[in-house]
């Protein structure tokens, strides 16, 4: 499946990946939806706010649909506000690859889709971010494991506007 989802062929009948040509570009209001729905659905998979706290734990979990609808709004007044790039499909610039949302010393958040993770498009937006080696980060993920050369300081409150 995976290969169907990358490999491209065009009108001569030569094949070629996008892995070799993908377009960066910013951010549309065409993307934000995309781009919200893809964060909150692998952001909140590791929430800030832990329902087990303590010893003994503290078992309070925040009521049904709380996180999703604040964070939601909580996305919607940061993306204006900070440098948002986006690595899209040659051929259709409506095609999102991965994206990424950060500040000048703070990542945000990182995200590639799952067809096209292991192929180095991270790489290609962290570089694009060019962030500093020692470098906040609000969100955490383990996304960020796979980038070795980055001393990541956690700071859930960088994002908060």
């Amino acid at each position: 499946m995976e290969a169907q989802a990358t490999d491209i062929i065009d009108d001569q009948g030569i094949e070629r990946s996008i892995k070799n040509q993908p377009v960066l570009r910013q951010m549309r209001e065409s993307d934000k939806a995309m781009i919200i729905d893809s964060w909150l659905r692998s952001g909140l998979q590791y929430p800030i706010f832990a329902s087990d706290v303590g010893r003994p734990p503290i078992r309070l979990k925040p009521p049904h649909g709380l996180l999703l609808s604040q964070n939601r709004t909580f996305l919607q007044k940061i993306l204006p506000l900070t440098s948002v790039a986006v690595l899209c499909d040659p051929e259709d610039s409506d095609h999102i690859i991965g994206w990424i949302c950060y500040e000048e010393d703070c990542l945000h958040f990182i995200f590639v889709k799952y067809n096209f993770r292991r192929l180095g498009f991270a790489n290609e937006l962290m570089e694009k971010a060019n962030l500093p080696v020692e470098c906040e980060v609000s969100w955490r993920t383990p996304a960020l494991n796979f980038f070795k050369k980055y001393v990541w300081t956690w700071n859930p409150y960088r994002s908060w506007r």
